[in-house]
């Protein structure tokens, strides 16, 4: 048989061995191209369209911001009232300027009339900033012989006051200054030498002192309408643990524990027993807990972002102008019931389309269990089976758009992280989790945060069992 230009005889079973090899290559390639989208989308997501840290973008990475360019000019705009330094009324030290001289006409100026005098004030540091109190406790020994001692408060021969305890508490613990820079600090301010024992021993002090305070923000939480969690990780101990935290607008609770889940979570003693509405994100484990939940819609938005910027997903961004949308009603307070089920209705129809379309995960031969889900299927499940918590925030007027609260709670924890890079003991976190739940608080009641210290380190810290 003549065979036609152009082919090759091949055995049968060459020919059907070379089919699968090219139906394996082309599953392979399949694979390959679906791994490598996949690789691609996680190098594409920044803190911009998804909930990675600022931290992780790097510095060549371009973000894209979200804000709209006006045309108004830089600084201030046309009306701002502006603010500067006005005088003060308690002055400690007067210097007066007298006229001397002669004027042109002849007539010696220290004669003439006063018609106004200029203040001019300047707020500085005094020369000295430290003062040394000698305590001179008198002994006396009575006829009889019995020796008796004046009272005093202080038992030491040399030792700090409580205005300078306060202040590396303050130091440390608020503005997060590390134990060694705090001792050159304080040399080089104040001329005076701190121990690193010193300092150890005030925190220690000022947290036994607030056990009481933590209890009050614990109560003041469980009966607020509204609270937002969420949990941040931090090294201790040379492993990764989780700080915890519960917030509203007037009070901040800080906790630390190795665990990040439920066992975390009922260890800190909030949720287990609260009824109100807790804002978070969609962490599993906020779900098991008896309370109303609603979503953070920020996180939400930077998910739609990411769907539909790097996955060409064009139902994500017709999500996200809608929830834009409603945030921007319910700022301007034009909620209605109406406007409630339309907005929900919007969002069922464009879900309900974008299931339709969106590709189902393909079985693979040999391996058992539920298909996994692709990422766009796991978020249009979140708004069709939660679609009550994405929109509590238009239900209720006291909900907000975001879980931001707890996110701000938060930043402090991950400055301390990248001052001080990790917690050496667990004593150590829980230190800084107690002290930094009464500072928090006192912040947002905008009670004066040295002179709270002051208090807590006298055992006497402020009530804050409510905001006055």
């Amino acid at each position: 048989m003549k065979i036609p230009e152009g082919y090759i005889l091949v055995k049968e079973s060459d020919y059907r061995a070379l089919v699968k090899r090219n139906a394996e290559l082309e599953e392979l390639l399949s694979k390959c191209i679906k791994r490598i989208d996949e690789l691609e989308a996680r190098l594409n997501k920044t803190s911009n369209n998804s909930s990675k840290p600022p931290s992780s973008d790097g510095l060549k990475k371009v973000v894209k911001n979200n804000r709209e360019k006006s045309n108004r000019k830089p600084g201030a705009q046309p009306g701002h009232t502006g603010s500067g330094l006005s005088l003060m009324k308690t002055i400690d030290k007067t210097i007066e300027h007298k006229l001397s001289g002669k004027c042109d006409c002849g007539k010696e100026l220290s004669k003439g009339s006063i018609i106004n005098v200029e203040h001019r004030q300047v707020i500085d540091f005094p020369e000295k900033l430290t003062e040394v109190r000698d305590h001179q406790v008198e002994v006396k020994k009575c006829s009889c012989g019995r020796i008796h001692k004046a009272v005093c408060d202080y038992t030491g021969r040399v030792q700090y006051g409580d205005r300078i305890k306060t202040f590396l508490i303050y130091c440390n613990q608020y503005q997060q200054i590390p134990y060694g820079r705090l001792q050159e600090f304080v040399g080089d301010m104040f001329g005076i030498s701190i121990s690193d024992g010193l300092i150890q021993s005030t925190i220690s002090d000022c947290y036994e002192n607030l056990s009481e305070t933590e209890n009050q923000i614990k109560e003041a939480l469980l009966t607020s309408a509204v609270i937002h969690n969420d949990e941040t990780g931090m090294r201790c101990e040379n492993k990764t643990g989780w700080i915890h935290t519960a917030s509203n607008q007037t009070h901040t609770l800080y906790f630390y524990h190795p665990k990040r889940g439920n066992e975390a979570i009922d260890a800190m003693g909030i949720l287990p027993f609260y009824k109100g509405t807790s804002i978070h994100d969609r962490w599993s484990s906020y779900d098991k807990y008896d309370c109303i939940h609603g979503l953070c819609n920020s996180h939400l938005l930077r998910d739609l972002k990411f769907m539909h910027e790097e996955m060409n997903r064009p139902w994500a961004e017709e999500l996200k102008e809608l929830l834009q949308h409603a945030n921007q009603k319910k700022q301007k307070g034009n909620i209605t019931k109406h406007f409630r089920t339309r907005i929900g209705n919007q969002i069922e129809s464009i879900v309900t389309k974008a299931m339709r379309r969106e590709p189902r995960a393909e079985s693979i031969p040999g391996k058992r269990g539920r298909k996994a889900k692709g990422k766009a299927l796991c978020l249009l499940d979140v708004f069709r089976d939660r679609i009550n918590q994405v929109l509590l925030f238009l239900e209720k007027d006291e909900v907000p758009f975001d879980n931001n609260l707890a996110e701000r709670d938060l930043r402090m924890i991950k400055l301390k992280q990248k001052i001080s890079g990790c917690f050496r003991t667990r004593k150590g976190a829980e230190y800084f989790c107690r002290i930094r739940s009464y500072i928090s608080t006192i912040k947002k009641q905008g009670r004066n945060i040295m002179d709270s210290l002051a208090q807590a380190l006298q055992g006497k810290p402020v009530n804050l069992a409510y905001c006055h």
